[in-house]
């Protein structure tokens, strides 16, 4: 879908916890040792005492600080995240408001990795169509630690951490050019297994490899899955850049989620025909997987940077339970004075 009216990025904020290396696990004896090479991951980002009611709320701040923008102005705000993310029954969305100030309306988004992505995609709708809002607040948050082993994955290592950003109608660093989403639900078993559809009534660790194994057994190969997702980010990505006027070549970077280096290279960059170099393995090798918030995250810090200018595009790309995957084209038109002055 070609974003044919103004819609832009005003500013993007995040909260991440203090960082522990993989070295440290591996010492534990909660790493594979033999991991490291294929993965290349060096560290993740582990909450002890904070909430995500505690970073979502650092994180909005920061945003609206950023856009020199007053809570009260919001026209609505989206919370994601994949986990539930504090008490059952509880609207994390309406505490974050309550925490900032204002009375717009909420909405949480509980679509896994790619919820941030997704929250983008109706947000569009939000300020293109008969609402007409003129600015809107995304927010995520996710903490691994109750609900998987963060270091037993060989295809990404759990980091706990949120992210903001401001969208809105009058100005900001970047304009979404395209966005187009798709699902592929042949691969939802894989999240789900052989499990019961009823809701369990107390939270509990996932066990993400029963699952997997179940799907492997009763559905098809791993190599199968893997060419499936491979080739609808492939095929999401050309249709976005070519909606947005540009070739795929043209992208300055491609920013999925903060996978193992094999992730990345195999799932995305090979197929799109672009070097790692493009790609923000090197951003998210030392935070971690931080569920929703992955590409909010490393999209500041390539700000922060200094990695990216006026006139370059960026593919925000995700994907999760479902199969869900959400492929966005920012185009950058300046950076930022709050990242050029940090």
């Amino acid at each position: 879908m070609e974003i044919q009216e103004d819609v832009y990025v005003r500013s993007v904020g995040s909260s991440l916890p203090r960082s522990v290396s993989v070295d440290w696990a591996i010492e534990q004896g909660l790493y594979d040792p033999a991991a490291v090479e294929m993965c290349r991951l060096t560290a993740t980002s582990v909450a002890e005492d904070v909430t995500p009611a505690d970073m979502t709320v650092e994180a909005a701040r920061t945003a609206l600080r950023r856009a020199g923008a007053d809570s009260k102005e919001l026209d609505a705000l989206i919370h994601s995240s994949v986990f539930p993310p504090g008490p059952a029954g509880w609207s994390l969305a309406g505490y974050t408001l309550r925490e900032l100030g204002g009375s717009a309306p909420v909405t949480e988004l509980r679509t896994g990795c790619s919820a941030m992505l997704s929250a983008m995609e109706l947000t569009i709708g939000l300020l293109t169509g008969a609402a007409r809002h003129r600015s809107v607040l995304l927010t995520g948050a996710d903490v691994f630690g109750p609900w998987i082993d963060r270091w037993g994955s060989y295809s990404f290592i759990g980091g706990d951490g949120a992210s903001a950003a401001l969208l809105g109608t009058e100005g900001g660093f970047a304009r979404i050019r395209s966005v187009n989403s798709r699902t592929l639900p042949q691969l939802e078993m894989m999240q789900r297994g052989a499990e019961s559809l009823f809701p369990s009534p107390s939270a509990g660790r996932i066990d993400e490899q029963g699952r997997l194994d179940h799907f492997v057994e009763n559905v098809m190969s791993t190599v199968e899955a893997a060419s499936l997702m491979a080739a609808n980010h492939a095929e999401l990505t050309r249709l976005s850049a070519a909606e947005a006027g540009i070739g795929i070549g043209d992208l300055t970077k491609v920013v999925f989620h903060n996978m193992s280096r094999f992730v990345v290279e195999q799932f995305v960059m090979a197929p799109l025909g672009l070097p790692m170099e493009r790609s923000c393995f090197d951003l998210g090798a030392v935070t971690g997987h931080l569920g929703v918030s992955d590409q909010l995250v490393s999209l500041e810090r390539l700000l922060l940077d200094g990695q990216l200018a006026s006139g370059d595009h960026v593919l925000l790309l995700g994907g999760s339970a479902g199969f869900a995957t959400v492929a966005i084209v920012l185009e950058i038109l300046e950076r930022p004075d709050w990242a050029r002055g940090a």
